[in-house]
């Protein structure tokens, strides 16, 4: 792909987290549990902080990045959030709106601005990265000449594992023996990128899920303190009651900017009515 200019970067490139989430999804069971199936069937470290927090995934983003737009970023400039806090209900009311939850680990060019980040994410049923599951892993990358490709393989276990690092030093011993062999890669960089943009600049679709009292009026306070922070509800839908009249709220938002979205949040999440911290998880049509 040589003669592309890139646009975005959409990956699951983390096969534990990918594994969990989708027996979330396929058997309706809990994080923990899935995580203990995971460590059985060895897909995850005794401590797998790194995957299930997606820094593993932002490490595997800074080398993307680096490949398609020659921009070497640091970890500390890469948004990160885990998966940790998503719960059998999030998964289940986002199946019913036409989504999947997956971690995805994101570079996107917009305008002259870069932005780098790995997080939850909904995207549609319909979307190719929607239907990678289990250890399996993709890239899908958006290009100017060669369109969008999705390129698609086993992610976490022991054989996928060595097959790649096998690969690697195959290749590199290759590349010595023919005299090729160079101590840095030549990427030309996309010099039509000024900056990268901060997570607060960032304006997406999300999904948000408040638990709260079932009683009059919690509702108009919720969706007014969204609009005076100029975010609007494309949809809600007040979930069955459930143990003490505390009831779920599912939103899904028009586009909104990250920052108006937190501080909202922020004041919501100390009203009497919401009993718990309330979940944001961003969409991505891809």
């Amino acid at each position: 792909m040589v003669a592309n200019r890139f646009y975005s970067i959409f990956g699951i490139v983390n096969g534990t987290s990918n594994f969990i989430l989708s027996q979330m999804s396929s058997s309706n069971c809990t994080f923990t549990d899935a995580l203990a199936e995971a460590k059985t069937k060895g897909f995850a470290e005794k401590d797998p902080t790194l995957d299930i927090e997606g820094v593993d995934s932002a490490h595997k983003l800074i080398l993307l990045t680096y490949l398609c737009f020659g921009r070497l970023v640091k970890l500390e400039d890469v948004f990160i959030e885990g998966i940790s806090r998503i719960s059998p209900a999030d998964v289940n009311y986002a199946s019913e709106l036409g989504f999947e939850i997956k971690l995805l680990a994101i570079a996107k060019k917009e305008a002259d601005d870069l932005e780098v980040r790995v997080h939850p994410t909904l995207i549609p049923k319909t979307h190719l990265l929607s239907s990678v599951t289990g250890v399996f892993n993709a890239i899908y990358v958006g290009s100017d000449l060669a369109g969008s490709l999705l390129f698609y393989g086993p992610g976490a276990g022991q054989l996928s594992a060595a097959s790649a690092v096998v690969a690697d030093l195959v290749d590199l011993t290759q590349d010595i023996r023919a005299g090729l062999f160079r101590p840095t890669l030549k990427i030309i960089p996309d010099k039509s990128i000024k900056r990268l943009r901060k997570i607060d600049e960032f304006e997406s679709r999300y999904y948000i899920r408040f638990m709260a009292v079932d009683k009059p009026g919690v509702l108009a306070k919720v969706s007014g303190i969204l609009a005076k922070w100029g975010i609007s509800i494309a949809s809600v839908t007040q979930k069955e009651r459930r143990k003490a009249h505390v009831v779920p709220i599912v939103m899904i938002t028009h586009e909104a900017k990250e920052k108006n979205l937190r501080a909202a949040l922020a004041i919501i999440d100390r009203l009497d009515a919401i009993k718990e911290s309330s979940v944001a998880i961003r969409i991505e049509e891809v």
